[in-house]
């Protein structure tokens, strides 16, 4: 009798242990499951600075906000860019340190007037020439600026595509010169272009083809 109750013990023990060990292995998680679980909230926090700095920058009119760039890792931010001024430079930095979560801060950008001028324009060319009908669909044409001078190049099938593409930069404001060295790449060119018209575009310093 006694030998049946220590057995019955035994077997209840046995279960009870076996109960605990479960409970324990399903609520202690894996160490790779809590570093993906860090991660993800880490990397969420990342996003939520860097958005952060980007609307501080954005609002504020003292700074070109679009040739800069902010990348946030583990609340450690770096800018990116370009600017005009070295105090446009000290007060993206000063603006991006004031954002909630930021670490500390790694002030990447490039003082360069020149540059920011010329990219500014060539986005403004780019805009005017995507609306130039005669142009619709052309991706050979290329656009280079350089102290406000404007270069073109590509390939159009007729000559007043050329001159509808010239037109369509001079008239943008900030362009010094326009030099167009776009090609006609057509059997019967349109000569259309007048004997003014050519030496208008001389005057301007624009090379025509021959």
């Amino acid at each position: 009798m006694r030998r049946q109750v220590w057995v019955a013990w035994m077997v209840v023990a046995v279960a009870v242990l076996a109960l605990v060990l479960i409970g324990l292995r399903g609520a202690a998680p894996s160490a790779d499951n809590i570093s993906i679980g860090q991660d993800d909230e880490q990397l969420q926090t990342d996003e939520t600075i860097r958005s952060r700095i980007e609307n501080r920058l954005l609002l504020d009119d003292r700074i070109d906000w679009e040739l800069l760039q902010v990348e946030v890792n583990e609340g450690h931010a770096t800018l990116y860019g370009e600017v005009r001024t070295p105090q446009e430079k000290g007060l993206a930095a000063m603006l991006a340190s004031m954002v909630p979560g930021v670490k500390d801060l790694t002030n990447s950008i490039i003082v360069e007037p020149a540059m920011t001028r010329d990219h500014k324009l060539a986005m403004a060319v780019w805009n005017v020439l995507q609306g130039v009908p005669t142009l619709n669909g052309n991706d050979t044409l290329r656009v280079n600026v350089k102290n406000s001078v404007v270069k073109l190049e590509g390939v159009v099938e007729h000559s007043i595509q050329k001159e509808a593409a010239e037109k369509a930069v001079a008239s943008v404001p900030g362009v010094a010169t326009v030099l167009n060295l776009i090609e006609v790449n057509s059997k019967a060119r349109d000569e259309s272009i007048t004997e003014k018209d050519t030496e208008k575009m001389l005057q301007e310093g624009v090379q025509l083809q021959p």
